[in-house]
């Protein structure tokens, strides 16, 4: 007698216009499933995670999940499995007709929670003297190149190691170092500038109390270069200090002097004391990495659910990784705001596929192994998924690679799919919270901001636990919905805006990696 199931339990349909189904387990060869009234036979063993076709897909028709298309059908049978060997790849013509595109400028998204109830949530930070709110309360040590990396970050770890230091100022959350890898030799033009707006934001970043800047001496990008680059910081209620190798007369001096100016600085850094504050002053940074098949049915979608109630009470969030919205940009586009928006994304888009072509990169290698284990087909399934992390209310803005939001709601960023690269210019575009999911189980975190990672199956959380703070996989394990969970989310986010520390913070995974314009990274 063959095994029997109604499809619910099996496998899971994102979308009632979707022709194919992801399975939540292992599913046997001849496998009977039912599906609205009818009886779907397995082809093939279907692996968990992996799809298969709810009915025959003639050949030339298109493959749909999320209820957009990411292939083209070489033929597939009802029941038969869905690989790289049965699609060919699909490509939107999306710039065509762009102006006919209908949005709707009001938001597209149900208000089916209690918005009072988010709209009244507090979070406890660090109000500072211009209005901007932190999570966090970091020291940073900022070198102006390369060359001068090393002796800021001895400067910051001899600090930040000091146990004496850490219960005389329990206000501070570390003594940290941007060490990085730009700023001299190459060319000038946009790879400095990018440098140059990615070091200003961060200065200016509200979870950075007072900063030591830290030069060579002749580099291109040295003090004088960057004091002149930033202006008056008076404004942003800071202290920042300026010190170069070279003038002082080496590394020993340079290394003692800094110490010396960060010292007297942070009886200062330590008197701000938490305070309770609206949840509209959240910025949250969406990231995905080690992305698998459930990435974009558990741990996206609570993501963005989380950011939609976080938008609604009036805070903000950005969504990167341009490689990663390829293959979904109408989807994207329908949710813009203007016609100004869309234009700045089409070129947005378009800088990133001119410069891999320019390095004759291909944005294919956003796709790893890693995903097609994983259950994922191509990059268009990937990102169809990916941009789920984003919700559904209305894209405000597009910024580029760490330029400073503008607008409350959601804004997207062009950069890179890199972890670390997106990381850091979500950053100094201005997040103070990191939602991060993962299929496999990625574990990077950042330099100065709280990263909380989301695995999408229950058997990852378990896996690598020590690394992980919410389980996604839940959804599901659990007879729970969406919205519930997104608000436990919520709550998660809440204690660690508070300071209750993520894992990522407890391992100090401190990264900082600048998104540079002589290369693409993927």
């Amino acid at each position: 007698m063959k095994e029997s199931n109604i499809l619910e339990k099996t496998a899971i349909v994102m979308s009632n216009i979707d022709n194919v189904a992801v399975s939540k387990k292992d599913i046997k060869k001849e496998t009977i499933i039912r599906y609205l009234g009818k009886e779907i036979k397995i082809f093939n063993f279907i692996p968990k995670g992996h799809r298969f076709a709810l009915v025959d897909i003639k050949k030339g028709e298109l493959v749909k999940q999320y209820g957009y298309p990411f292939g083209i059908s070489n033929g597939i049978k009802k029941g038969q499995i869905i690989n790289g060997h049965n699609i060919s790849n699909y490509v939107t013509n999306y710039e065509t007709g762009i102006s006919k595109i209908l949005r709707n400028k009001k938001g597209i998204y149900k208000k089916d929670t209690d918005s009072n109830q988010i709209i009244n949530k507090t979070f406890l930070g660090y109000r500072r003297s211009n209005g901007m709110v932190g999570t966090r309360n970091f020291y940073l040590v900022l070198p102006t190149s390369l060359c001068s990396s090393d002796v800021a970050f001895k400067i910051a770890h001899s600090l930040d190691d000091d146990n004496l230091l850490k219960s005389k100022y329990r206000n501070i959350d570390g003594i940290v170092a941007a060490a990085h890898t730009e700023g001299c030799g190459c060319s000038s033009g946009e790879i400095i500038d990018r440098l140059l707006l990615t070091l200003k934001n961060t200065i200016i970043h509200p979870n950075v109390c007072g900063v030591l800047i830290v030069d060579l001496g002749c580099e291109k990008t040295n003090c004088k270069v960057i004091y002149k680059y930033l202006g008056k910081l008076t404004q942003y209620g800071k202290p920042v200090d300026y010190i170069s190798i070279q003038d002082l007369g080496g590394t020993g001096k340079a290394f003692n002097k800094g110490r010396i100016i960060v010292l007297n600085r942070l009886k200062k850094a330590n008197s701000i004391k938490r305070e309770r504050i609206s949840i509209k002053h959240l910025i949250i940074g969406t990231k995905c990495g080690a992305s698998d098949s459930f990435s974009g049915i558990t741990a996206n979608p609570v993501i963005g659910s989380t950011v939609d109630k976080i938008i609604m009470a009036g805070g903000s969030a950005i969504m990167s990784e341009t490689p990663e919205m390829m293959g979904a940009e109408l989807s994207l586009i329908k949710r813009m705001v203007s016609d100004k928006i869309i234009k700045k994304f089409v070129e947005g888009v378009r800088y990133y596929k001119t410069l891999a072509k320019k390095l004759n990169v291909s944005i294919a290698g956003n796709f790893v192994p890693g995903n097609e284990k994983g259950g994922l087909i191509n990059s268009t399934l990937k990102s169809l998924g990916a941009i789920l992390k984003g919700g559904n209310t209305p894209i405000v803005d597009f910024l580029d690679y760490a330029e400073h939001i503008r607008y409350k709601g959601l804004s997207l960023m062009n950069g890179p799919g890199n972890d670390l690269e997106s990381l850091t210019g979500m950053v100094a575009s201005g997040a103070n919270m990191i939602l991060f999911s993962t299929g496999m189980g990625a574990t990077e975190g950042n330099l100065i901001v709280p990263v909380i990672k989301i695995p999408s199956r229950t058997e990852i959380y378990r896996k690598v636990k020590e690394d992980m703070d919410f389980n996604a996989g839940r959804l599901l394990d659990e007879n729970i919905s969406l919205d519930k969970l997104s608000y436990e989310l919520l709550d998660l986010v809440i204690n660690v805006s508070s300071g209750q520390k993520s894992r990522s913070e407890f391992w100090q995974k401190r990264s900082f990696q600048i998104w540079t314009a002589g290369k693409l990274s993927l």
